[in-house]
């Protein structure tokens, strides 16, 4: 099966460290109930953003913390040489991505996430 392409958007917060579920641009949703195996293939920022604004993203399985950190300095879409985050696995279940802003001047983030379904 073809991957599945996903944008998911942290409004823009009241404060640093503050963190908060990013919104699946498509469906309205906070989170994506996942029925069989399927693999994060790829995140990239949508768009990057400007120099001094960072983003942390944790990975939440059915509200938990799974511990799967991702930093925006890393998800440069136009990075020269930049890795690939996947191949993350992810098992039946509801999963999030939490976003905080860490640094710089408060505003929305976005990023597009891949999906694939294991065979």
């Amino acid at each position: 099966m073809a991957p599945l392409i996903r944008r998911y958007t942290r409004a823009a917060p009241g404060a640093l460290n503050v963190f908060a579920l990013m919104t699946d641009d498509e469906t309205g949703l906070t989170f994506v109930y996942i029925t069989k195996p399927n693999v994060i293939e790829d995140i990239v920022s949508s768009p990057q953003n400007a120099a001094g604004i960072n983003h942390v993203i944790n990975i939440l399985k059915n509200g938990v913390d799974t511990g799967r950190r991702l930093y925006s300095t890393s998800l440069d879409p136009a990075s020269a040489g930049r890795m690939p985050v996947g191949p993350i696995a992810l098992s039946p279940g509801l999963y999030s991505f939490n976003c905080s802003q860490t640094l710089g001047a408060l505003t929305a983030y976005s990023v597009q996430i891949r999906f694939r379904t294991e065979p």
